[in-house]
């Protein structure tokens, strides 16, 4: 992962963060104003209770869309970190694959080089080969490096969008039950 990709990630958490935090914020706003406005209107107390089931059902209703529209803003996030993870996997490869036919083509001149100038120079042709046969090697164990980094961070992304997902519907459930104590 280049440093450019990590600062983008955390880029991203911070910026998660803020929206999870601003509908928190929008919610306990929504619900202390509702309250407030609901406690000090002169009303009678069975007026005043209607009004409270009735805001409190209002509040619960916006509670869950802010958390539905959080929940889907973070699964498109994450389904936005997963393709790209996917496209630089895909293009480590592609690039792993060009340098795996250079090396073939390398290999091949090297051979027909050495045919045509025969026994004075086979020896020289043997080295080469061993050494192109060592880049090959070194180019496969690189591409298999790179592709075990691209899992390692799919499997990030995958468990950070798991985290987030928990943790909003943990704050929805506690801003339920915040919205339930009101009530009652």
């Amino acid at each position: 992962m280049s440093l450019f990709d990590l600062i983008e990630r955390k880029r991203r958490e911070a910026e998660r963060q803020r929206r999870v935090d601003a509908a928190s914020k929008v919610v306990l706003g929504t619900i202390l104003g509702a309250t407030a406005g609901i406690l000090l209107a002169p009303k009678s107390g069975e007026e005043t209770r209607a009004d409270i089931q009735e805001k409190s059902k209002e509040l619960a209703q916006k509670g869950t869309e802010v958390a539905k529209d959080t929940a889907e803003t973070i699964q498109y996030k994450a389904y936005e970190a997963g393709e790209a993870v996917k496209n630089t996997y895909d293009d480590l490869k592609l690039r792993a694959a060009i340098k795996k036919d250079e090396v073939k083509d390398d290999i091949e001149i090297a051979k027909a080089k050495a045919d045509a100038i025969g026994e004075i120079v086979r020896d020289s042709g043997k080295e080469v080969k061993e050494q192109l046969k060592a880049t090959g090697a070194e180019v496969k164990d690189a591409a298999k490096d790179v592709k075990d980094q691209a899992k390692d961070s799919a499997k990030e992304v995958k468990d950070q969008a798991k985290e987030s997902a928990e943790k909003i519907g943990k704050e929805v459930k506690e801003s339920e039950e915040k919205i339930e104590k009101e009530v009652k």
